[in-house]
């Protein structure tokens, strides 16, 4: 008679292990399920603004479309070694 309380014992230990274990899995899952869409969402608002900088971009630069992107790279390089550039920038991380 004691082993068949044991065994049940045993049992329902089992059972309380497994419920636990499947609970911490759903939870996982739900993480998981987080971090998946933070991630579509960081891309998408990346997608959105490589746009739209690269119509301001268009805009500024008269004919930007003939230009190959190796020569935008160009023309930004060297837009941004200069004084003007520099200084301009430093006063808007400044504010």
């Amino acid at each position: 008679m004691k082993k068949l309380e044991q065994i049940r014992q045993e049992s329902k230990e089992i059972k309380d292990k497994i419920d636990d274990t499947e609970e911490r899995l759903r939870q996982l899952k739900n993480q998981e399920k987080k971090i998946l869409k933070q991630d579509i969402v960081k891309k998408k608002e990346r997608t959105h603004r490589l746009i739209t900088r690269g119509a301001i971009l268009e805009s500024l630069i008269e004919n930007a479309e003939e230009l190959t992107d190796e020569e935008i790279k160009i023309l930004l390089e060297e837009a941004t070694k200069t004084k003007e550039f520099k200084e301009t920038l430093k006063i808007m991380r400044e504010n």
